[in-house]
């Protein structure tokens, strides 16, 4: 070990030297463009092609697959940039931590850095996005109408959100000494609180989920990426009561050491002081809004599939199994095992397909152990054989025929049925992002009311639900503040009390609007309005140094004292 004593000094005086080294940042981010540039001489993207879904890289050239339109601009672009923003992930994002390390402390030289990272996060995240789903967009990969204008409000909203961290970061930077001190002591337990509660939801999930994990021999990468998926919907579960707790044990601080009594006394409003707590709460919302947009009830429905597909021990996760199906026009009827929960994915299992002729005697059934279905109306049928009837009766059997990847397949081009119109009327509206409500809702106009309510009110609820933190940081902010000691424990009991209220009244309003009690664009908003009003008066009764209303239920029913007077006056 004495060879380790001897390297561990040098270690940290080299570490000393690359802090104090000027230059430093600037001479590690000119290396990494300078590989970059190399790696474009070198021809990265033609070694090294990105995964367009839908399509194939031959000679530099997107060549689409089968029942895929040609290519366009945007995708032959996005083709180009995803190789090398994939490479600038861990090259720029190697010199961004070495910076991070280098300048911790220092907010005014990593306010740049940041925003350029944040960018490079966005332009990557959004490229991928294109690539895997664009290309399938123009008919999405279940059949259902294609809704672009809601796919690129989604890429805006992942824009915006990436931005959210540098944008306090610069809002820090340009704060005064008081904002900083206010925002440093409310981000640290938020970051704490935040850990905690993911860490106890992921271990909570995980014994609940562990035997199946077991019994399916998942591997340890296959469980880490399953939670890395639901992170989104995690984030957007758990930051209201992150945002309640930070808030409240960070103004019960400062109240109990004087500290909020003396910003009021150098002349510091109430909103002055609580302005970086705001500011926070408005980007964690933003955040939210961006996730529960698409990837939080996205995130929420692959957990359900992913382990009905681990309980039936297939590689593929589940959205559905045993689907029956009659179309009302051919007569033709489809029986499917397993539904995977994405076709990009997962492919149909077990597929039973039996045609009918005009007298409803049978003339064809197809058995395949999987199938696909392209965007242009063609059936892929794998590993299966084809049984044609005379009068009713079996006449032959053929088998699939080989291809030339040496897998028998059989593809057939005159199914008009899609496995959106298989499966869509089990789709639940919990599991389904903004995009695809839009898509359901276009391809059932003349459902009924009822039945569309529920899709309705979701809709309006993924742009709802993420302003609930918002109106908890309202009230909770104005009753975490107190002037005195008997002010703090009520106020922490009373915001408390709160959030269990406004969970019980979203859910209320939530199936209120589903069973068309409420108007389906109002009934998701009630509860974060009504919450945000009371937090707005009790905001205003703090401002004015009032005593916050007390309601007690013995003042409803205690009598008013009266006087009772004389009946002869003149006696008295």
């Amino acid at each position: 070990m004495s060879w380790l004593q001897q390297i561990l000094p040098k270690l940290r005086a080299l570490l000393e030297h690359s802090r104090t080294w000027p230059y430093a940042g600037r001479t590690a981010f000119a290396l990494a463009l300078i590989t970059m540039l190399l790696a474009v001489t070198q021809g990265h993207h033609l070694e090294n092609p990105a995964e367009v879904t839908g399509y194939e890289m031959r000679d530099g050239q997107l060549v689409a697959e089968q029942g895929v339109a040609p290519a366009g601009m945007v995708l032959k672009v996005v083709s180009t940039l995803l190789p090398y923003l994939e490479m600038w992930m861990l090259v720029g994002g190697a010199v961004y931590v070495f910076i991070l390390l280098r300048q911790w402390g220092n907010v005014r030289k990593l306010v740049f850095p940041t925003w350029f990272a944040a960018l490079s996060i966005a332009a990557c995240a959004i490229s991928s996005d294109i690539a895997r789903q664009l290309g399938s967009m123009q008919m999405t990969e279940m059949g259902e109408p294609a809704a672009l204008g809601a796919y690129w409000v989604k890429l805006s909203l992942l824009l915006l959100a990436s931005f959210c961290v540098p944008a306090l970061l610069q809002y820090y930077r340009y704060n005064g000494s008081l904002g900083r001190y206010v925002l440093r002591a409310f981000l640290a337990p938020l970051v704490f609180c935040f850990i905690a509660f993911t860490s106890l939801w992921l271990i909570m999930d995980l014994l609940d989920n562990l035997k199946d994990f077991q019994e399916a021999k998942a591997s340890l990468g296959r469980v880490l990426l399953f939670y890395f998926g639901m992170l989104p919907f995690i984030f957007v579960s758990v930051m209201p009561a992150v945002l309640l707790l930070s808030v409240l044990y960070t103004l019960t601080k400062m109240s109990r050491a004087n500290e909020v009594v003396a910003m009021l006394g150098i002349g510091r409003s109430v909103v002055q002081i609580l302005q970086p707590i705001f500011m926070v709460a408005a980007a964690v919302a933003i955040m939210s809004f961006a996730a529960n947009y698409y990837w939080a009830p996205r995130a929420e429905g692959n957990k359900e599939a992913v382990m009905r597909g681990l309980a039936g021990r297939q590689r593929d996760s589940i959205m559905q199994s045993a689907v029956m199906y009659r179309d009302p026009l051919t007569q033709r009827v489809w029986y499917v095992s397993s539904f995977p929960f994405s076709l990009r994915d997962g492919r149909l299992r077990g597929v039973l397909v039996r045609e009918q002729d005009a007298k409803g005697q049978l003339t064809r059934v197809i058995h395949a152990d999987s199938a696909m279905w392209w965007s242009g109306g063609v059936w892929r049928f794998y590993d299966g054989k084809e049984v044609l009837y005379k009068d009713g009766i079996g006449d032959s059997v053929k088998a699939f025929p080989i291809g030339e990847n040496g897998r028998s397949y059989m593809d057939v081009r005159n199914f008009e049925e899609t496995p959106w119109s298989m499966v869509s009327y089990a789709l639940q509206p919990d599991y389904m992002g903004v995009p695809e409500i839009v898509s359901y809702l276009k391809a059932h106009p003349k459902d009924s009311a009822q039945k569309l309510a529920s899709f309705r009110t979701h809709f309006h609820q993924r742009f709802a639900l993420p302003w609930q933190s918002f109106a908890l940081v309202l009230v909770a902010a104005p009753l975490g503040i107190a002037y005195s000691r008997r002010g703090a424990v009520g106020g922490i009991a009373g915001s408390i009390f709160i959030f269990f209220g406004l969970l019980f009244l979203n859910n209320l309003c939530l199936n209120l609007g589903k069973g068309s009690h409420l108007p389906a664009w109002f009934s998701p908003w009630i509860p974060h309005l009504l919450f945000g009003a009371l937090g707005l008066v009790l905001l205003h009764y703090r401002s004015e140094n009032k005593d916050l209303p007390k309601i007690s239920l013995p003042s409803f029913f205690k009598k008013q004292v009266q006087i009772r007077r004389p009946k002869n006056r003149q006696a008295a």
